[in-house]
């Protein structure tokens, strides 16, 4: 009570001093007491009271009315009237905002007592309503979602920032206007939405949402796509007294979604259409989806192979397989080109393909796209066309060691039978005819080795280690490198004669790769068989994988052909430097079961 301090207006100054009294004797504290209309204004700016007692006959031209309202307008202090006049005019002209109570004279000072509580009740009620709408009204105001708020008669009673600018309507306009004039909702054909919408958030007593279809067509015109949520307002009984509607514009949204589902939909029939096979697994291999190329391919249907994992369709080397492979924060991904490997059909057929992998993302996690290209016809093509040139070398030594060889051979025999004849004659030309007697021989020699070296290694070099041998042992005779051979036999060779000239040709292309380039003073040529592989290594002491054509991504024709070999053969070929320096070429060919 103490607290409360108290603005006495009144004209009559016995009346005042006695109000004065009574509300000391009461506890209050009285700030002032005057007589004028232009006297309270001004004292209640001073003082700030909490309440003014005002009468509202006063003398000037300021009466309590006018005074009150000025009070209230300025500083917001509420305002109880002490009148003489009950007449119906007098009070109705004092109902303004500042009223909040009346005492007639004469009257009771437990009546003007019990009056003051009430008004300061009220007065400090009103305060905290004021606050909570002022802080209701600012976050709102603050939120990026338009909030329009209507009574049940369908008036708009609310319109923050986001919404002005989302319909087009300032909020001064749109307050107290049918909703159907500001908030225009509309479906995708252009048919009204609010009435139905409020009617059911009102009668249902439940939160509607807005989405998909739903637009609002602004104040110039314009339609935007809009979603979001129309809620029921209940007061402080739980009555429905009206609704709140909360939209924000989302038509590049669904612009996005448009072209994301097209992009989707091409993206599904390039995967659908695709003659290659295409799955998709998730971070530990299995199977999410196996596209119709995929279905021929293996010889299984989507819903028999989708969870399954990749090990069935795709065995990878090793023990860890594509389990390896894929674990881990940073999955050891293939390169970007595809890599040569071998599948199985359902029936357990293997069947030659080329894998490229790529990561992507999905829900959060990663995952992996895997293509499939079958290369069963190329591969049959490229050994038929494989077989067609060992064929035609064949030929073409047979030919060289048959024909050309032998009419040599006879030019030789001649050249030496006149040599002969013109020494016994003491001829001056017999040295001449020497000389044209070991050129040819020397020629026959060279027809030979260029026959045995068309020959496939089986029938040329008496085999796979004989051959390699004697391929060291003719390198050997120029000038350049020292060419060691180390043959490890813990097995006999059971390779086919097209798989050991393979890998001949391999160890002939990969030793004149480190004559050529690798600047080497030694290189070693190893071959290891046991019963399950024939290993073939050729290592130099060179410059290390500069010497080699692929070192910057993009494999030379040498070490085109090598590994083109190695995958006709079912082999695996790696290119690599040792610890120190150096370049090795390592196949390894397992041997038939």
């Amino acid at each position: 009570m103490a607290q409360t301090r108290i603005l006495v207006v009144e004209d009559e100054v016995l009346i005042a001093e006695e109000i004065r009294e009574r509300l000391l004797q009461a506890g209050y504290a009285v700030v002032g007491l005057v007589d004028r209309g232009e006297a309270a204004v001004e004292a209640a700016g001073s003082t700030r009271p909490d309440l003014v007692l005002m009468d509202i006959r006063l003398k000037g031209p300021l009466d309590g009315i006018a005074a009150a309202g000025e009070i209230f307008e300025r500083y917001a202090v509420p305002v109880v009237y002490l009148t003489a006049h009950s007449d119906q005019a007098t009070l109705q002209r004092a109902k303004t905002r500042a009223a909040f109570g009346y005492v007639l004279k004469p009257f009771q000072i437990e009546n003007l007592l019990a009056t003051i509580e009430v008004a300061i009740h009220r007065a400090r009620l009103e305060a905290g309503l004021r606050e909570h709408n002022l802080a209701f009204a600012t976050i709102l105001g603050g939120l990026s979602e338009a909030v329009v708020t209507t009574d049940l008669r369908g008036r708009v009673r609310f319109v923050n920032a986001a919404a002005e600018a989302l319909t087009g309507w300032a909020a001064a306009a749109a307050i107290d206007r049918p909703l159907r004039e500001v908030l225009r909702l509309t479906d995708e054909h252009g048919h009204p939405r609010h009435a139905q919408v409020a009617a059911t958030v009102v009668a249902t007593r439940a939160t509607v949402r807005l989405g998909p279809g739903d637009w609002l067509e602004r104040a110039g015109g314009e339609r935007v796509a809009v979603e979001g949520s129309v809620a029921p307002v209940t007061d402080y009984v739980d009555r429905v007294v009206g609704a709140t509607f909360a939209l924000r514009d989302v038509t590049t949204t669904r612009a996005a979604e448009r072209l994301l589902r097209a992009r989707t939909d091409e993206l599904r029939v390039v995967v659908e259409t695709a003659v290659d096979g295409v799955l998709l697994l998730d971070g530990e291999g299995r199977v999410l989806l196996f596209n119709p190329a995929c279905e021929s391919l293996f010889g299984r249907s989507a819903e028999h192979a989708i969870g399954r994992h990749i090990d069935e369709f795709i065995p990878r080397p090793g023990e860890g397989g594509w389990r390896e492979e894929l674990a881990g924060p940073a999955p050891r991904l293939w390169p970007s080109r595809a890599r040569a490997c071998s599948a199985r059909r359902e029936d357990g057929t293997p069947f030659p393909v080329e894998v490229s992998v790529g990561e992507t993302n999905r829900d959060g996690r990663p995952a992996f796209v895997v293509v499939v290209h079958d290369v069963s016809d190329r591969r049959a093509l490229e050994a038929a066309y494989v077989g067609a040139v060992a064929h035609e070398q064949a030929r073409v030594a047979q030919d060289l060691h048959d024909g050309l060889g032998q009419e040599l051979t006879g030019l030789a025999l001649i050249l030496a039978a006149i040599e002969r004849s013109a020494l016994d004659r003491g001829l001056p030309n017999a040295s001449d005819v020497g000389r044209a007697r070991d050129l040819t021989s020397h020629a026959i020699t060279t027809c030979r080795g260029v026959a045995r070296g068309l020959l496939p290694v089986a029938e040329g070099h008496g085999g796979l280690v004989a051959g390699l041998r004697e391929l060291v042992r003719q390198l050997g005779e120029f000038k350049g490198p020292e060419i060691r051979c180390s043959i490890i036999e813990a097995a006999a060779v059971g390779l086919s004669p097209e798989t050991a000239d393979h890998l001949y040709r391999i160890a002939q292309e990969a030793l004149n790769n480190a004559i050529k380039h690798a600047r080497a003073h030694s290189i070693t040529v190893t071959l290891e068989i046991d019963r399950k592989h024939v290993s073939l290594s050729v290592c130099d002491d060179g410059r290390g994988l500069v010497a080699v054509p692929a070192s910057d991504g993009h494999d030379g024709l040498g070490l085109k052909t090598m590994r083109y070999r190695a995958e006709l053969i079912g082999a695996h070929l790696s290119v690599g430097s040792p610890a120190t320096h150096g370049t090795c070429v390592v196949c390894d060919c397992p041997q038939p079961a």
